[in-house]
């Protein structure tokens, strides 16, 4: 029997994200609640304009959300009551677009490999993981 503990690596809580516009204010996302453990391979599945993307960009810090929490691992990155928005670049995550060429100039494991640069990796650890993320 294994004694395999999981912990949470993504905790997402009332997540909100409304935006601007000439005509009002638009809700992309309302109220969404997750959790991902260790371990687990999670999908957003929905159709077009129901908010998957834009709930991965706030995730990465791309969008500011209306209202929400968001903790990776132990820390929070986001929480819009207590004023917290913990910019992209100190989050620690890497998000690869919709679009089928990324980076043109790069081959796909290049591509995947690029979340990971700006870590201290040597390119045979990045070229490693990028494998193994591609793999699973």
């Amino acid at each position: 029997m294994s004694d395999v503990t999981t912990k949470t690596i993504l905790e997402v809580s009332g997540l909100t994200v409304s935006f601007e516009r000439a005509t009002g204010s638009t809700t992309v996302v309302n109220d969404v609640s997750f959790e991902v453990t260790s371990g687990e391979i999670v999908t957003l599945l929905g159709p077009s304009g129901c908010g998957k993307t834009t709930t991965l960009r706030t995730i990465a810090g791309l969008e500011k959300p209306s209202s929400g929490r968001i903790m990776i691992g132990d820390r929070h990155v986001v929480d819009v009551e207590a004023g917290l928005f913990i910019p992209p670049q100190q989050r620690h995550l890497g998000m690869v677009f919709q679009s089928y060429a990324i980076w043109p100039h790069m081959n796909v494991i290049e591509n995947v490999a690029y979340a990971l640069e700006g870590r201290g990796l040597s390119k045979a650890d990045m070229k490693a993981q990028a494998m193994r993320a591609l793999e699973i």
